[in-house]
């Protein structure tokens, strides 16, 4: 059985086809918001690939750089009411040349990584159980950051997990992708329970093509930890959330967040304005298009700054780092100290909060709840 959720040329023609031209994909496509072209739309891509496909273009330059102005962030394709897998064409139509291979390939991904570790040179890698069958899958930027993740009551292990693949799957490296999803799969096989603290990661597991659909079903991400439990803050703090665009696409909801938020004790939840829309940073968009990644960094800091929070949570490394870089930006321009914390929400309630379990009910949800905290 092949692994690869890279489509076959039939599949690419057939989701063109599916697309109905309605232009919803520009309503909620961020690049475009920027720079209003209709080349950085799903439709507008997905039109320049069916030109190719029927002989009326030639694939050039122009036409790869359009596909490249994406942030990965799948609103298009959540939003698409015809279901056409924008994403996924996209991926298979990156074509790369020997030199595009080599950019794209493992050392240069490890390479660019490796920069990271600077950040973390005093730091020591976080010791986690070896016998829990609840196994943490740490993500890249995790791994050199050497970010320790903890939750409360909860015994996990270190599942030495490969990248998630995402970064090779969007640029078009199936080879690369597909050794990683087997290695990764072999370790969930063997887990109760697969943890993710990275949005993206989540995402891009959960839409492995599984060997096993089963293993698919062991995986969660951190916040279903706290949907049971009593969380108080240690004082009273006014708090923010954006949510990252994976955390969406990876199956969770916003108001399954704020549903958590809103229970906090000494805390006063107030929504963001457009909490959802995305932060700008996309991966390594930031770097691929700059100016961009900053516009729309600066519009969420502002939705940001006027909530008056304490503290803005995210749930989501990039997310994080962009958060970071336009509070930052923000403070330096406007000289303002009035500036949102920004922190990981576990982060958060690790820090500042005190967990503990609710009273057993008889309810499947709170019994599993239990079970997992003893």
């Amino acid at each position: 059985m092949n692994y690869t959720t890279i489509m076959h040329d039939n599949e690419v023609k057939q989701n063109i086809l599916k697309c109905s031209r309605c232009g919803l994909c520009q309503g909620v496509c961020p690049v475009y918001e920027e720079i209003k072209n209709e080349n950085s739309t799903a439709r507008g891509k997905l039109m320049q690939i069916w030109g190719v496909k029927k002989g009326d273009l030639r694939l050039n330059k122009k036409i790869l750089q359009s596909l490249d102005l994406c942030l990965n962030c799948d609103k298009c394709k959540i939003n698409c009411p015809s279901a056409v897998n924008t994403t996924g064409v996209f991926s298979k139509e990156k074509k790369l040349n020997t030199l595009g291979k080599f950019l794209n390939s493992n050392f240069m991904f490890n390479l660019k990584l490796s920069m990271l570790g600077f950040f973390s040179i005093f730091k020591k890698s976080p010791k986690l159980e070896n016998g829990s069958r609840i196994v943490y899958f740490q993500g890249c930027i995790a791994k050199k950051l050497k970010k320790d993740f903890k939750i409360k009551g909860i015994k996990l292990k270190n599942g030495n997990f490969l990248c998630c693949a995402l970064p090779y799957l969007t640029k078009g490296r199936e080879d690369i992708y597909e050794k990683m999803v087997e290695h990764n799969e072999n370790i969930i096989e063997n887990a109760d329970l697969v943890v993710f603290d990275c949005a993206t990661c989540f995402s891009a597991v959960k839409n492995y093509p599984f060997k096993n659909l089963k293993n698919k079903e062991k995986l969660i991400f951190y916040t279903d930890f706290y949907k049971n439990v009593d969380i108080a803050a240690n004082k009273n703090y006014k708090i923010t959330y954006h949510l990252p665009c994976h955390l969406k696409s990876g199956g969770v909801e916003l108001s399954e967040i704020e549903n958590i938020l809103k229970s906090f004790k000494n805390i006063n939840y107030i929504q963001m304005q457009k909490a959802q829309d995305c932060c700008g940073f996309g991966g390594d968009f930031f770097i691929r298009h700059p100016k961009i990644a900053y516009s729309i960094s600066m519009k969420k800091a502002k939705n940001v700054i006027n909530t008056n929070a304490d503290f803005v949570l995210t749930s989501c490394p990039t997310c994080l780092w962009s958060l970071q870089f336009s509070m930052f930006i923000n403070k330096l321009i406007n000289k303002n100290n009035k500036i949102p914390k920004v922190m990981d929400l576990n982060d958060f309630i690790n820090n500042f909060c005190t967990v503990t379990l609710k009273k057993q009910s008889k309810t499947s949800q709170d019994a599993n709840t239990h079970a997992l905290f003893l």
